[in-house]
């Protein structure tokens, strides 16, 4: 069995807390290839530039949460029109300002959020990303698309080039799921979630409706009544695949009921591993293809787990939180208009909450493309008007201490000093 396999399956079984065994293990693996990997590219080794105690924490919302329900532009005419049974109202949950409302069930993110220690990027996302869950997760391990992870260019996670820039070969990092994305840290200690509750599986559509005119149909017999029975085979066979994906979508992560319970267990030990720059856990529950729900439903709960989760980790940390950035986002968002099963398929540009004491937030940060149809991606998407990795590179420099000429290092594609400003104080 392969180490990444083992730890899996311990992780699953609540077996480990902390691993320093698997981090020794990593960092005599990893050691060697990150000094093999810098002769190879003719590059001198990293000179550390991380400041001591600052902190980023990632949160991946694996699935892709909905943008348009986490921080919905109620303001915006056609938001209703692409939302009929999705959409919130213009009174539900938290004024943001500029025509957006925070999801009610983020409500213990509000306060935050007031004390400007949450922004709140729209329309986030990596552009030329992949559009199914294992590419654009692939994309995000990277930190670049496919057609930009050329040669030795995202051989690594964007983690663990970002440790190695930070701390050189004495880099930490604690993370709670497996992820290629810190692949290359020379150093990380895993703390296991252990076990918790599970995902529960997605709605699916009332099926007495069907069950009646199906009646109705085969008294009437003839070809109607084959045309309705073949149509609602390959709705159901359509639905069937989109359940199996959003099971699938969730693999390897934390599920959302269990990370509010699990946040402040690791908010407390990354307040204990001040000597580490990096934290990273993946939390699933977002792939949300079937009765997705508004203001109360399936998604309300999951987003309600991430504000517990979050605030948990926020109160876990304490006073270090001071010194704390923790970005949460999807490997992609949703598409702009729901569809037939009352649920949202994989789109572009989602929503990036940016919180922790050193963040300039109270506000919604990047330019909102809009709804109408000629603004969205191909038509049905959410365009991409902020480049996460902007704001990732942004925090990285003016919070961790990365020099600005590395950021081309750790995002491939990402020019020297390309990053969204004003994010962190």
């Amino acid at each position: 069995m392969r180490r990444r396999d083992a730890l899996r399956v311990l992780a699953g079984l609540g077996a480990l807390s902390l691993m320093p065994g698997a981090a020794l293990a990593k960092k005599a693996d990893r050691k060697g290839d990150a000094k093999s990997e810098a002769k190879a590219g003719g590059r001198e080794p990293v000179k550390p530039s991380w400041r001591e105690g600052k902190q980023l924490v990632v949160v991946l919302l694996q699935g892709g949460p909905d943008g348009l329900s986490m921080a919905a532009p109620t303001a915006d005419p056609l938001y209703a029109v692409l939302r009929p049974t999705t959409a919130l109202t213009a009174e539900a949950g938290t004024d943001l300002g500029n025509g957006f409302r925070l999801h009610p069930a983020l409500t213990l993110l509000a306060p935050l959020y007031a004390r400007k220690q949450l922004a709140v990027i729209p329309a986030c996302a990596m552009p030329g990303q992949g559009a199914t869950h294992a590419a654009a997760l692939a994309d995000f391990a990277a930190g670049a698309p496919a057609a930009q992870r050329k040669g030795k260019a995202g051989a690594a996670g964007w983690l663990g080039r970002l440790a190695l820039a930070l701390g050189g070969e004495r880099s930490q990092m604690v993370v709670a799921s497996q992820s290629e994305a810190y692949d290359g840290a020379p150093h990380y200690a895993m703390l296991a979630p252990g076990r918790g509750e599970s995902l529960p599986g997605l709605p699916v559509e009332d099926q007495t409706l069907f069950d009646a005119a199906g009646k109705l149909y085969g008294q009437a017999g003839g070809s109607l009544a084959k045309a309705f029975a073949a149509g609602r085979e390959a709705r159901q066979e359509q639905l069937a695949k989109l359940l199996e994906e959003s099971r699938r979508a969730a693999a390897g992560a934390v599920p959302a009921p269990h990370f509010a319970e699990f946040g402040p267990r690791l908010g407390k030990e990354l307040a204990r591993r001040r000597d580490a720059a990096l934290g990273f856990v993946a939390v699933g529950g977002f792939d949300t293809h079937s009765g997705q729900g508004a203001a109360k439903g399936y998604l309300a709960d999951r987003l309600r787990d991430l504000g517990q989760g979050l605030a948990g980790m926020l109160a876990g940390l304490g006073p270090a939180a001071a010194d704390t950035v923790v970005v949460a986002l999807g490997e992609f968002g949703r598409t702009a208009r729901e569809n037939a099963f009352g649920g949202t398929d994989n789109g572009l540009g989602g929503v990036m909450l940016v919180l922790g004491g050193p963040v300039a937030g109270g506000r919604v940060v990047g330019p909102w493309p809009g709804l109408a149809g000629h603004r969205l991606a191909g038509g049905r998407d959410i365009a991409a008007a902020t480049d996460w990795r902007e704001a990732v590179a942004a925090i990285a420099v003016s919070h961790l201490g990365l020099p600005e000429k590395r950021i081309p290092d750790i995002f491939p594609g990402l020019g020297p000093g390309q990053m969204l400003g004003g994010l962190v104080g």
